[in-house]
């Protein structure tokens, strides 16, 4: 080979290699721009995207590795979405608000169960400041307790403060203030609170039941002396009447002194229904015909100016009550309604049949899933602000002028309401109104009495009384049916005289309320030393202590102040003789 041939052959060579250089280098080119495009998508977000760049190359590996990190990113997005879904279901069926406040107090974010709470839009929240919501009031400490908790520390105690709702009233939440840990965002605080107000309202509850109870004692002690007195003088008054012909000129004068004293009685019975201490002559009451009664005499008490409505569903249940009870609750709701509405106005009284569910947003420890009938007081007056409203029913508050109300008047409703195991409702704001609705159990419904008995009765009768003249009283009226009385003062002398009297004893008359011994511990004794001896017990007392005492059955029980006739029939029912 001569030298010429060798230069072309190395030039060939030189030249087969720079081609092959230039082809490798130009699909190494493609294999890039391949594998940056299916970078770029996997950057804007489909993890789907692929180089299909393979080799054993660095570009290979690098594509390999790139393919490897979208499958996992993949994996990681999803677990990511399942988790903020599921953190999401979290939030939207959670009964707790949060919300977050930045370094100015300022709101960065709201549950949805914030919103729900207190009807704002959450768009109508956000970056606007915690004051804005919170009770003027309440503002101060809610912000200084914030304020007081330094970065990275334990949870404050919880703060108890009032939130502005969309209707302008204010809703009751309690609080625990924390600082996110190890966040380097712009939250500086997460408040986390609850819904109160079930726990304030049965404060209240509880507050005013003991109230009604300490007052309820006190109006007890005083009724019970008065009630002797006034059986006393309604019942020689009705034994005298039976002895006057009409038309004599004394009648007109003992009528009076018998008017008088049920008046009286009506008193006491009001004084006991204030503290649940009225042993009340319940039985099935049509409230239709109980308000249609009513609303013939409430003309003159309302005024000229006010136009009254009664909106009475047909066919509404009987309830289980007393119904001059429930005609003082009326009578009080209306004259509330009429104060209200100074310059004239509309006062609707209604009724309708109710029924709680289990699910009824109604329903609650106060008011049962039941049966009910609803009475409806409707006024269009002046109204009540959020802030009075929770305090109406407590004894003796009033927002009246001096000397045209002594706050007795709701708290009277309540006690009566609760007495026959109801619950009333108040709806009401400023300028619009205030509705009252009081649920009454409906009555079961109930078979007839037994047959009217009309002759006299006959045996030996122990009268234990320490009041004389009510005792001298009880034991004319009970001699007058026919039985021969035996008398006692207490309980000690009525076991004395028990075992000095050598016939047998067909029935015991006992004041449940006496000194040296009472009617409680005279019916033990009497349990042990006579079984099968019937006690008929006279107390002013409500019928649910006696039974809570051990007292029997509330048919052997007889209500201060009496008359002759319903002493008798009381004494006839005990010893199975029927009616008087």
């Amino acid at each position: 080979m001569n030298e010429a041939h060798y230069t072309y052959a190395v030039l060939g060579v030189l030249l087969l290699c720079i081609a092959a250089w230039l082809w490798r280098e130009r699909d190494r080119l493609r294999r890039g721009e391949r594998l940056i495009t299916a970078t770029r998508r996997m950057a804007a977000g489909d993890l789907e995207a692929r180089a299909a760049v393979r080799g054993h190359d660095d570009l290979g590996v690098l594509a390999d590795a790139i393919g490897q990190m979208a499958s996992r990113l993949k994996t990681v997005g999803a677990t990511y979405q399942e988790r903020q879904q599921w953190f999401d279901l979290l939030q939207e069926h959670s009964s707790d608000l949060i919300l977050t406040l930045d370094p100015e107090w300022q709101i960065g974010f709201v549950s949805p169960s914030l919103p729900r709470f207190l009807g704002w839009p959450a768009e109508q929240m956000l970056r606007r400041p915690l004051a804005a919501f919170v009770h003027p009031e309440d503002a101060e400490a809610v912000l200084a307790a914030c304020a007081a908790i330094a970065p990275g520390s334990e949870p404050a105690p919880p703060i108890a403060f009032r939130l502005l709702h969309v209707d302008g009233g204010w809703r009751s939440v309690e609080a625990i203030a924390s600082p996110p840990r190890n966040w380097s965002g712009s939250e500086r605080m997460v408040l986390t609170a609850r819904d109160i107000g079930a726990r304030e309202r049965l404060e209240r509850e509880l507050a005013q039941a003991q109230q009604m109870e300490v007052l309820g004692r006190f109006a007890a002690g005083v009724a019970h002396d008065f009630d002797n007195l006034l059986t006393a003088i309604q019942g020689y008054t009705s034994l005298l009447l039976r002895d006057v012909r009409p038309g004599d000129p004394q009648r007109e004068g003992l009528e009076e002194i018998r008017h008088a004293s049920e008046r009286a009685a009506g008193l006491t019975r009001q004084i006991l229904a204030f503290g649940r201490r009225h042993a009340a002559d319940s039985g099935p009451v049509d409230l239709n015909r109980l308000i249609g009664n009513l609303v013939r005499l409430l003309p003159p008490l309302i005024g000229d100016d006010l136009t009254l409505v009664t909106v009475l569903s047909p066919s509404v249940g009987m309830v289980r009550a007393d119904p001059g009870h429930l005609e003082q609750v009326i009578l009080n709701l209306v004259i509330n309604a009429r104060d209200a509405m100074p310059d004239g106005g509309r006062l609707t009284l209604g009724t309708a049949n109710e029924q709680i569910t289990d699910y009824d947003v109604r329903a609650s420890p106060e008011l049962p899933p039941g049966h009910y009938v609803m009475i409806t007081v409707r006024d269009t007056g002046t109204g009540i602000d959020p802030e009075t409203l929770p305090s109406i029913f407590e004894p003796f508050f009033t927002t009246k002028e001096e000397g045209r109300g002594l706050g007795l008047g709701l708290a009277t409703v309540y006690g009566i309401v609760k007495q026959c195991e109801g619950h009333v409702d108040v709806e009401s704001a400023p300028g619009r109104g205030t509705t009252v609705r009081v649920y009454l159990p409906m009555a079961r419904a109930e078979s007839g009495g037994s047959a009217v008995a009309t002759t006299k009765g006959s045996g030996i009768v122990l009268l234990v009384e320490d009041e004389v003249p009510l005792r001298l009283f009880a034991k004319a009226a009970l001699e007058e049916q026919g039985y021969r009385v035996l008398e006692a003062g207490h309980g000690w002398e009525a076991l004395m005289r028990l075992s000095e009297f050598d016939g047998a004893v067909s029935l015991v008359i006992a004041d449940v309320m006496m000194p040296e011994m009472g009617g409680s511990e005279l019916a033990r004794r009497l349990a042990v030393e006579r079984p099968g001896l019937p006690i008929l017990f006279l107390s002013g007392y409500t019928d649910d202590e006696l039974t809570l005492r051990g007292l029997g059955p509330p048919s052997a029980f007889v209500q201060k102040p009496f008359t002759p006739d319903v002493l008798a029939r009381r004494v006839r029912e005990v010893l199975g003789l029927g009616r008087a």
